[in-house]
């Protein structure tokens, strides 16, 4: 069954983004994910909260390979500079 991760970020800083949305999207295909949407200024329509910056939807053939993909050697670089500077929430769905 499909799954799919929910991922709300709120920036620090920026510096990392740039190679982040030019490397991880072929990480992402490598583990049989793909983009269904994504958001850089993503409209409220209802709920309370801090509105996060970015927030994305991806697709991933099992919810094994989502946390296959997010614990990989190949991403821990992008997580660890994301993490450095956002705040990110990710649900599995």
């Amino acid at each position: 069954m499909p799954a799919y991760l929910v991922v709300a970020v709120t920036y620090r800083n920026k510096g990392w983004t740039d190679a982040y949305r030019r490397d991880v999207p072929a990480l992402v295909a490598a583990y049989g994910g793909r983009y269904l949407a994504k958001s850089l200024d993503p409209e409220r329509l209802e709920g309370e909260g801090d509105k996060p910056d970015t927030l994305a939807i991806l697709e991933f053939p099992t919810a094994e390979a989502a946390r296959t993909m997010l614990a990989s050697p190949e991403y821990r670089p992008y997580a660890e500079a994301r993490t450095q500077g956002a705040q990110t929430t990710i649900f599995l769905l």
